[in-house]
């Protein structure tokens, strides 16, 4: 799938597919970086940096936008609602007891490391369940994402170098 993505953005300047490929909830800036790196050869700063600005794109609109999305789910296509409530849930539960234990630093944590299932789209769900304020989530996802796109870009520029 994400062969067919990839290739899908190769008709489109690297930089903007960088951007789109780190928007997206499957790839986001985990992959974003080294397939600019390696496929677009973007240099590790501009991958970094476009990843990044493509990454955090979601943010709002999905941290504001998911209760009236949800709504508008249940009037037109109900089984969308129980895909998006499966979704949070699936989120809050991951976060749920870190947080309230830590607080932002455990959205930090929780965005900083690059794992799959562990960015800004579940990051930004589970604070939408988990009621957090957004001047709360922003202060441990965007930090989060910026350690998370640096740690990528040195395993990727250390992938070249050791490979």
């Amino acid at each position: 799938m994400i062969d067919t993505i990839v290739q899908f953005l190769d008709s489109f300047p690297r930089e903007l597919a960088t951007v789109i490929l780190a928007t997206l909830p499957i790839t986001e800036l985990r992959l974003a970086v080294p397939i600019a790196m390696h496929t677009w050869l973007l240099s590790p700063l501009d991958a970094l940096g476009y990843a990044i600005v493509g990454n955090l794109i979601p943010l709002i609109p999905l941290y504001f936008g998911l209760n009236w999305l949800r709504s508008i789910t249940e009037k037109i296509a109900p089984w969308m609602t129980k895909v998006i409530d499966k979704s949070v849930d699936r989120a809050e539960r991951r976060v749920r007891d870190k947080y309230a234990k830590y607080g932002a630093l455990a959205l930090f944590l929780f965005t900083a490391l690059p794992l799959p299932l562990t960015g800004l789209w579940t990051a930004t769900l589970a604070a939408v369940a988990l009621k957090i304020p957004f001047k709360y989530a922003i202060m441990g996802i965007i930090p989060g994402i910026l350690t998370a796109g640096i740690i990528v870009t040195i395993l990727s520029v250390s992938a070249d170098v050791l490979f």
